[in-house]
């Protein structure tokens, strides 16, 4: 199957059922109208050269999400590689994503088109820069190539081509791009639901969770995919009574910044049945709140990630309140197995590294052979996650590798400190990093932001976390920001920036 076969067997059965709707723009589409448009601009992709495996990069915000959904299945439908990248990236970083890729062609539109022009100069195989309205040289107008032939259309291509490369956040290094061929992507068991019904969220679409965990998965569900231009919580909570939605996709920093918002307060969440949170680890107490503020909702925690093709273990019914911390049971097929460092795999309830056995077959590294050989070995992706599974085969991850503190020996996980952080009630948000210790090796210090008027020295935290924690886990050092925590593009706060942040200052209080 190829992944443009999944929107025409939805426009067929559902044509005309709204598939996207842009919240605040009136901007909506069918099925049928992103299945014509989408052929269409294929048609003219082709036309405007673009072969077989050539890689076009979508460079677009949630503002243009129509865009980007007539254009990700265009790109298919005309043999080309979908190569999504948020524009929220440093020039550093998409500039690697260029040269890496080789993308031949660009798409955009809005605020990014200056963006894509600078950078055009600086990537030598992009000859086109695509977007509404473009006419400059090396341009090419988005609405002039989509305005042909709207009859069914598809390039020769097998299922085992290169379908998208799907580039990681980066927070080894710079992104490396994870190859995704047609059968992999397109490798799942939904099956659309039949009555319809509202899928809300404000998830980038240019990253893999966007544009597979939201665009694809609604698609899938047959829904109509609402989506927020940008995350305001209190608009957000508007659309939860306003558009009734039955599906809320979030990550954990959007859920954090819902509830401490109190914008659910009177608001009637009766119609949301499934609550899906992804891409970070949930602190058990938002999970409690979440469950709360949508007591008629299923709280869904998905494991995954873009190396793996999406969720690898999600929360059953009923679950997530009983069992805090633990994103899941393994979906149907999947396989996870904690190992040490030589490889050897661990008992039931020790600690190491996540590895995963997926049905969908192995992804690799595009054109970094050295990097694929080190996540995936014997079938096994190496995840890059601590974590351990419980007797009844409950995942818990305890950090990323990389982040865990080694503290005079001692192996201290970020994730189960900043969740006992975040139990004091004047915490709103809370990251915990791994400073440089001339004894110890490295030192614990928390970095917290605090209710409007609220106090929290040193003493205090570490009180607070006495009975929560070892002695060798309480921080050492404690800083208190007035801004939010720096983030990523997918709202996992940024360590990367925070390390440099502090390194530069010595205030702890």
């Amino acid at each position: 199957m190829l992944i443009p076969d999944e929107l025409r067997d939805l426009a067929s059965r559902f044509p005309d059922r709204v598939a996207v709707r842009i919240d605040g723009t009136g901007e909506s589409m069918t099925f049928a109208d992103w299945d014509a448009r989408s052929n269409a601009l294929a048609r003219g992709l082709v036309e405007a050269g673009l072969m077989p495996g050539e890689r076009v990069v979508l460079f677009l915000t949630n503002e243009s999400a129509l865009t980007f959904h007539v254009s990700y299945f265009a790109i298919h439908k005309a043999g080309g590689v979908v190569v999504p990248v948020n524009p929220r990236y440093a020039p550093r970083e998409i500039e690697h994503i260029l040269e890496s890729s080789g993308a031949s062609m660009l798409v955009t539109a809005g605020e990014p088109l200056e963006r894509a022009r600078t950078l055009r100069a600086t990537a030598p195989a992009l000859r086109l820069v695509i977007a509404p309205g473009a006419t400059g040289s090396g341009e090419a107008d988005w609405d002039a190539l989509a305005a042909g032939d709207p009859a069914a259309f598809q390039v020769a291509v097998d299922e085992d081509a290169l379908a998208d490369i799907l580039y990681t956040s980066g927070t080894t290094g710079l992104p490396k791009g994870v190859a995704s061929s047609h059968r992999n992507a397109t490798f799942h068991n939904v099956k659309p639901i039949e009555k319809g019904g509202t899928f809300l969220h404000s998830i980038p679409l240019s990253t893999f969770f966007g544009s597979h965990g939201t665009q694809l998965f609604a698609l899938r569900l047959g829904l109509t995919n609402i989506v927020l231009p940008s995350f305001d919580p209190h608009r957000f909570a508007q659309l939860v009574e306003e558009a009734r939605p039955s599906w809320v996709v979030m990550v954990p920093a959007q859920a954090l910044l819902l509830l401490e918002s109190g914008s659910l307060g009177k608001v009637d969440t009766s119609s949301v049945r499934t609550l899906m949170f992804a891409s970070a680890p949930m602190p058990p107490h938002a999970i409690a709140g979440l469950g709360e503020a949508f007591p008629k909702a299923l709280l869904l925690n998905g494991y995954g990630l873009t190396e793996g093709g999406g969720s690898a273990c999600m929360m059953p019914p009923g679950e997530a309140l009983v069992r805090p911390g633990s994103v899941g049971k393994p979906l149907p097929g999947v396989t996870v197995r904690v190992i040490d460092d030589e490889g050897k795999e661990l008992p039931i309830g020790e600690t190491g590294e996540i590895t995963l056995k997926i049905p969908t077959g192995d992804r690799a590294y595009f054109n970094d052979p050295e990097a694929t050989a080190a996540t995936w070995r014997d079938g096994w992706v190496h995840t890059g996650d601590i974590g351990h599974l419980d007797d009844d085969g409950y995942l818990y991850v305890s950090d990323r590798k990389k982040d865990m503190i080694i503290r005079g020996g001692y192996n201290v996980y970020c994730i189960e400190v900043e969740s006992a952080l975040f139990d004091h009630p004047d915490i709103v948000e809370v990251a915990v990093v791994g400073t440089p210790h001339e004894v110890l090796g490295q030192d614990v210090c928390a970095v917290v932001r605090l209710r409007e008027g609220a106090t929290l020295d040193l003493d205090a935290a570490r009180a607070f976390l006495t009975d929560r924690l070892a002695d060798y886990k309480l921080p050492r050092r404690l800083v208190v920001r007035e801004e939010p925590l720096p983030r990523s593009a997918m709202s996992k706060v940024d360590k990367k920036a925070l390390l440099a942040e502090l390194a530069g200052t010595g205030a702890a209080r």
